[in-house]
């Protein structure tokens, strides 16, 4: 009987699977593209921004340098892959779900 019950549940956990699914191989990329990708971009702003900081411009070197940090495989990938196993997560406890 409680199985029985378990059914509707089930059956709208499925579009859920596919999405978290689908988002947690999404992240996957973006991470892995912004990890290969913006390491160059990262050292090129990390760059501008010592040199704009010798040149006593503070405010933008320290911005650039931000920025630089955000783009850097610690900034935007390392949360893209924290996002990305957090989803993988989700699907598996719904894949268990809908399995049990």
């Amino acid at each position: 009987m409680k199985t029985l019950l378990k059914i509707p549940f089930k059956i709208i956990a499925i579009p859920f699977v596919v999405a978290f699914f689908i988002l947690g191989v999404a992240m996957k990329f973006l991470g892995w593209l912004s990890g290969r990708v913006l390491a160059l971009a990262s050292l090129l702003f990390g760059v501008g921004g010592i040199i704009l900081l010798c040149q006593g411009a503070t405010y933008s070197g320290v911005g650039v340098l931000v920025i630089a940090f955000l783009i850097s495989p610690f900034g935007i990938p390392a949360i893209a892959a924290g996002l990305a196993k957090m989803f993988s997560g989700f699907n598996r406890s719904l894949t268990g779900f809908i399995a049990g």
